[in-house]
């Protein structure tokens, strides 16, 4: 009985001690974890994720933007189907007070086409994202060329932007029109779509936005079927 109870005694002292230790390593990952926290806050980087879901599918974007001084460097990924895309670019800031903030954003991307190995397919460049905020008024608009001919002679390149003004009726609904465009170029170029309608963004808690693009093809086929009703679904979120 006694060896057991010296045995009994000794387990419950290796038991305490380890227990401690476990204790101080939990109190040093809390740290440590509190210190990081505390660097990515002090680094002033911020990052966005957003789905979209209209007539190419569901797409998927993340992206970051890293302050660098007065401006920023912002970058993305772009991911529809078998289709990924990387842009990079410069954020812009013009003017940033309560009453307004204007900012621009040109960039470059490059695509590939992961269904096929042979490389990059699409250069998308020059875009130019611009926003605005006065008051209750919001304006967005994306200027995007894509450019396939320099990878295939027979690659259509195209031009397209997406415009929309929006008006906040309050913290959580902010609705207003949306125009978007396409225009095909090369020699049998022209205005390949032009959607008009409008546009509804409703907040989704802290960061986190859903918008309803509801619109009408105005360049449909004399022969299409269609009634040219279409849109988009959006969801956002940021940090």
């Amino acid at each position: 009985m006694k060896i057991k109870a010296f045995w009994l005694l000794k387990i419950m002292a290796i038991v305490c001690i380890l227990a401690l230790g476990s204790v101080q390593m939990v109190f040093a990952d809390a740290h440590e974890a509190g210190e990081e926290m505390a660097m990515e806050e002090e680094s002033g980087v911020s990052g966005w994720f957003r789905t979209d879901t209209d007539s190419l599918g569901t797409q998927i974007w993340v992206g970051a933007s890293h302050p660098m001084g007065s401006i920023s460097i912002d970058s993305d990924i772009y991911v529809v189907d078998t289709f990924g895309e990387f842009d990079l670019g410069i954020g812009i800031p013009v003017a940033d007070s309560d009453s307004l903030s204007l900012s621009f954003l040109p960039m470059v991307g490059i695509g590939f086409d992961y269904a096929t190995a042979n490389g990059p397919t699409t250069l998308i460049a020059p875009q130019l994202f611009t926003y605005l905020t006065a008051g209750s008024i919001y304006f967005e608009s994306w200027i995007q060329m894509f450019l396939n001919s320099p990878f295939d002679e027979e690659g259509a390149d195209s031009f397209y932007t997406r415009d929309f003004v929006l008006y906040s009726i309050n913290d959580t609904v902010a609705i207003g029109p949306q125009v978007e465009a396409t225009i095909d170029l090369g020699d049998d170029g022209g205005l390949g779509s032009l959607i008009v309608g409008g546009r509804i963004n409703l907040g989704y808690g802290e960061n986190n936005t859903l918008g309803l693009f509801v619109g009408v093809e105005t360049q449909l086929d004399e022969d299409s079927e269609d009634t040219g009703l279409t849109g988009r679904m959006t969801f956002v979120r940021s940090w």
